[in-house]
């Protein structure tokens, strides 16, 4: 048994050694233009890393503007969610995007509290609330309340108005219920727009929007059709009418009257007045005596 398989191993050799000359040959029969179209198809697989996006915090110079910094705030935590920082990494990445007068707050902050014997701010949530307190005003909340409770649709489109509905309402924060929600927005929009969607059936806060647009658009047409429609300008009697052109001629500067009177030659007086009559016309005559 043991001269059998000591047989057979040497011709198991001899086959793969075989194979491996017949794959050699196979690869050596390919074409040149072959070969470099499997490298290239190979090198150009796509990779599906989120992680690979360059994305950087945009800078902030420290203006004293409520809603630059609260837009600031908002793309800065949304793009900590999307690369996944680490809480102890926030604050070192935005320092580091700080510019001018916010970087010079940020490095006298750091000194004072030093000299007061304090540790160093290390989470983002207590840098971001100094910041706060920094760039909004102490009444920012309460006045944007006081916008939004007295906001009207004046001379804004419903496109506007909306916008700035939702804008006041998300920096409010508020968490009213949505039918209060939908009846602020019917109150302070324009009463003709209004009185029509309140006719209508809706049950959320889009369908309402939705509502409003489609009336304002429906009387912007109507109002152009009007206008398409209108009669061309009638001149005033007495005055000449051009063809072709609707606009009434300027008076003349030199009045004419409007009744006149035809002259008339003086009389003499008479010499002899009439004397009465003493019979009157009126008076019957008897003739029978």
């Amino acid at each position: 048994m043991k001269q059998k398989k000591k047989l057979q191993e040497p011709s198991i050799q001899i086959g793969v050694e075989h194979r491996n000359e017949e794959e050699a040959r196979n690869a050596l029969s390919f074409s040149e233009e072959d070969v470099p179209f499997e490298r290239t198809r190979r090198r150009t697989r796509p990779t599906f890393n989120s992680n690979g996006f360059k994305v950087q915090i945009p800078e902030f110079e420290g203006k004293l503007d409520p809603d630059e910094f609260i837009e600031w705030l908002q793309t800065v935590e949304r793009i900590f969610e999307f690369k996944e920082i680490p809480e102890h990494k926030k604050v070192k990445i935005v320092a580091l995007r700080l510019r001018k007068y916010s970087s010079l707050w940020s490095t006298n902050l750091n000194a004072k509290r030093t000299r007061e014997r304090k540790s160093r701010i290390a989470t983002w949530d207590k840098m971001k609330a100094k910041m706060k307190a920094r760039v909004l005003p102490s009444t920012y909340v309460q006045d944007q309340y006081m916008l939004f409770h007295h906001l009207n649709q004046g001379k804004m489109s419903v496109e506007e108005y909306t916008c700035e509905f939702e804008k006041l309402m998300i920096k409010c924060d508020s968490h009213e219920p949505e039918e209060q929600t939908m009846v602020r927005y019917l109150g302070g929009l324009d009463p003709r727009i209004a009185n029509v969607v309140e006719l209508q059936a809706y049950t959320t806060f889009e369908e309402v929007c939705v509502l409003a647009h489609k009336v304002e658009q429906q009387r912007k047409s109507r109002m152009n059709v009007r206008d398409s429609f209108k009669p061309y300008l009638v001149p005033n009697r007495g005055q000449p009418f051009n063809k072709g052109s609707t606009t009434p001629q300027p008076k003349s500067s030199t009045p004419f009257p409007s009744n006149p009177q035809k002259t008339q030659a003086p009389q003499r007086p008479l010499s002899n007045p009439p004397r009465p009559n003493p019979y009157p016309i009126n008076q019957r005559r008897c003739y029978k005596c």
